[in-house]
């Protein structure tokens, strides 16, 4: 066994537009090459397979993204928006790297409305996660008992939620 080898680049931005106070902006892309090295010949296939392979869980391109707005509504409220997303690219979700394992690349957006005090003291928001209720799988396992078939950890579905915040 030889290990794993990695090898990559990433860019991350944070921009607050002079021409628009209270506007954030955030963006990211990762590169990644994650490989596993030459493996001995075992004769078991789910470990000869993994030579030269793509590592598991490990996605080659990954981006990220967010747009937030904060306007006061009087001398002591403001309210809120955010949204934000990440896209995935396709990533084999089983340490075995059982082709059925593979998860096709997605896209999960989040967002927030809010309002709350301007000193930060107290805020309500309408909160909705996974808005587009995108169907992946975060990991894949073969199913215990049941040769040939696998079982997956699913991504969250749609939430939505209130939050209130208070601090004294």
């Amino acid at each position: 066994n030889e290990g794993a080898t990695t090898r990559g680049a990433e860019l991350e931005l944070l921009w607050y537009p002079p021409a628009v106070e209270g506007l954030s902006l955030q963006g990211g892309v990762t590169y990644a090459d994650a490989q596993y090295n030459d493996f001995a010949a075992t004769g078991t296939p789910d470990v000869d397979r993994l030579s030269g392979a793509t590592m598991s869980l490990a996605p080659e391109w990954y981006a990220s993204g967010a747009v937030s707005y904060r306007a006061p509504i009087s001398a002591n409220l403001e309210w809120l928006a955010h949204l934000d997303g990440r896209w995935v690219s396709e990533q084999n979700t089983g340490s075995d790297l059982d082709p059925e394992k593979i998860q096709e690349g997605y896209t999960v957006l989040n967002g927030r409305l809010g309002i709350g005090a301007q000193d930060e003291s107290w805020a309500l928001e309408l909160w909705g996660r996974n808005l587009t209720d995108e169907d992946y799988i975060q990991v894949g396992f073969d199913g215990p008992f049941q040769p040939g078939s696998f079982n997956a950890f699913l991504g969250q579905p749609r939430t939505w939620g209130v939050t209130l915040r208070a601090r004294r």
